[in-house]
């Protein structure tokens, strides 16, 4: 048997099922908040525009580079594990909204305390949230650098069959390739996202507009205030979901074969491990600043950075380097070397 003919066969998940599946899911959550708002919108005139702003919340978020940069890596890291990743991106959402939810919810039924909480809150979620984001992007961009390296390792034999390659692994490799075993589950994905949620930013957001509807309104029902979170959660959701099922399906192909491994890998996993590393390190400096009450230019650096810019271009650079590299693979003949391997 060829190298990579293992590969190929690990790796053919049924993509339709799962778009139907985390897609209604998604569709669920945004009807039911577009009909709880037009229930009451006659009525309350302000839920219209809360609503939008929640909803548009949730698009702007699903931009932001530490979004991008987990579910791109933890794809990466599952999809070499041979497990199926359409749902990777629903996950990290979900995690992540389930404490705009929470935090919606107790401001909705206890505005005058959550008005009192909520710094407190935002100022220990922030700690929480920034640092395990910053530990947990370094850690997966260490992680697949080595994925890429026993990649590079194991395909420079491509004419070799899977018996006469032998692979010598490091101790390092060794300690790192047991814990690659941390993330294996959508349940565990949840709870990251969750965690990645902690630092409170649009969770405050959606609880300001909760706290303003209930202020300003009075007598506005609590379930038509909830629309706010929900709408917000499938606007996150939608595009993290589109995110996720993306990078799952091209990850897919390139882990097909083990020439698109090489070519794709080396082009592309140079990205995906930098972007982890400069989110990572941004949201340590961030972190610091929150703990030890420091300031310096640097931290003053990261702390202008906006996370949606950050965020829109790196997808663009993921747009353009695998439009390069899918012309390349045609271009230098790499498809044909692929089946006469084959």
């Amino acid at each position: 048997m060829k190298v990579g003919d293992f590969v190929q066969k690990r790796y053919k998940y049924p993509l339709m099922p799962d778009i139907l599946k985390y897609g209604g899911v998604v569709l669920v959550m945004f009807i039911t908040g577009t009909f709880l708002v037009i229930s009451y919108m006659a009525k309350y005139p302000s839920l219209l525009s809360m609503a939008f702003l929640s909803f548009a919340f949730g698009l702007q978020h699903a931009f932001d580079v530490d979004h991008i940069t987990a579910i791109d890596n933890i794809t990466r890291k599952m999809i070499n594990d041979g497990r199926n990743t359409h749902g990777v991106g629903f996950s990290f959402s979900l995690g992540h909204s389930l404490v705009v939810i929470l935090m919606a919810v107790v401001t909705i039924f206890f505005v005058e305390l959550s008005k009192k909480l909520l710094p407190g809150l935002k100022s220990v979620g922030s700690i929480i949230g920034t640092t395990f984001a910053g530990v947990t992007l370094i850690f997966l961009a260490i992680v697949n650098v080595f994925i890429f390296l026993n990649i590079w390792k194991e395909f420079k034999h491509l004419d070799k069959s899977a018996k006469e390659v032998k692979i010598e692994k490091s101790k390092i490799y060794l300690i790192f390739e047991k814990m690659l075993h941390l993330i294996n589950h959508n349940w565990q994905i949840v709870c990251i996202g969750f965690l990645f949620g902690l630092g409170f930013d649009t969770a405050t957001q959606i609880a300001v507009l909760a706290t303003s509807a209930v202020t300003t309104s009075q007598g506005v029902p609590w379930y038509a205030v909830l629309s706010f979170p929900l709408l917000f959660t499938s606007g996150m959701c939608f595009l993290d979901t589109s995110d996720g099922i993306f990078m799952s399906t091209a990850y897919s192909w390139v882990f097909s074969s083990p020439v698109r491994k090489v070519y794709y890998n080396m082009i592309l996993t140079g990205l995906s491990v930098l972007a982890a590393l400069f989110s990572g390190m941004v949201n340590l400096l961030l972190a610091f600043k929150l703990i030890f009450k420091v300031d310096n230019p640097l931290i003053s650096w990261a702390e202008g950075l906006n996370f949606f810019h950050l965020g829109i271009g790196l997808v663009v650079l993921f747009v353009v380097l695998w439009s390069v590299s899918l012309f390349g693979w045609y271009y230098f003949g790499l498809n044909k070397k692929e089946k006469a391997i084959h």
